[in-house]
């Protein structure tokens, strides 16, 4: 293994190098969502239920709205753990580089020199995390969209660039 950010792993098998995405970042965003409703609606519950203000019985209504909610979040975070846990030869590859032929490919896509591609950050909108991208001759392709809630990208497009170019110093860099 190369680099794990959570999501997000980069693995060696000598001839290839696999790209992987765990599929946990969607999952970690309704986790983060779900308790921060949870603390919000069951502490205006219990503050309601032992103020009596409004009245207990909507303090109560709120309580058990925030338990639900606290239930679901602890359902979606042992999810995120079963996936994280989840064997990798069980999980699609998002990209693959070829030592021996010097290619790459990604899914969905064209497979391309490894020559010709690059792999940077880049910036998201509406996200403090930034995209691993490969920018290939056909266009930029996005390997994964960082999450502050998952790990993000890390320093992984600098592995896949020394990879890349050949260099094998850069081992493991999460």
């Amino acid at each position: 293994m190369l680099a794990d950010t959570g999501g997000l792993v980069v693995t060696d098998d000598g001839r290839r190098v696999l790209v992987i995405d765990r599929g946990t970042g969607p999952l970690a965003v309704l986790a983060f969502v779900l308790g921060v409703l949870t603390l919000v609606i069951g502490g205006f519950g219990a503050v309601a239920l032992v103020t009596g203000t409004p009245s207990q019985a909507l303090g109560a209504a709120f309580v058990a709205a925030g338990a639900v909610l606290a239930a679901s979040a602890f359902v979606v975070v042992r999810r995120i753990r079963r996936n994280r846990r989840r064997p990798l030869h069980e999980c699609r590859p998002v990209a693959v580089i070829d030592r021996k032929l010097g290619l790459f490919s990604y899914r969905g896509g064209a497979i391309v020199q490894l020559d010709q591609v690059r792999f940077a950050r880049r910036l998201q909108i509406g996200s403090s995390s930034p995209k691993l991208v490969a920018v290939t001759p056909g266009g930029t392709k996005v390997l994964k969209r960082g999450n502050p809630f998952d790990g993000g990208v890390g320093g992984v497009d600098a592995v896949l660039t020394a990879i890349a170019q050949g260099r094998p110093e850069i081992r493991d860099i999460t």
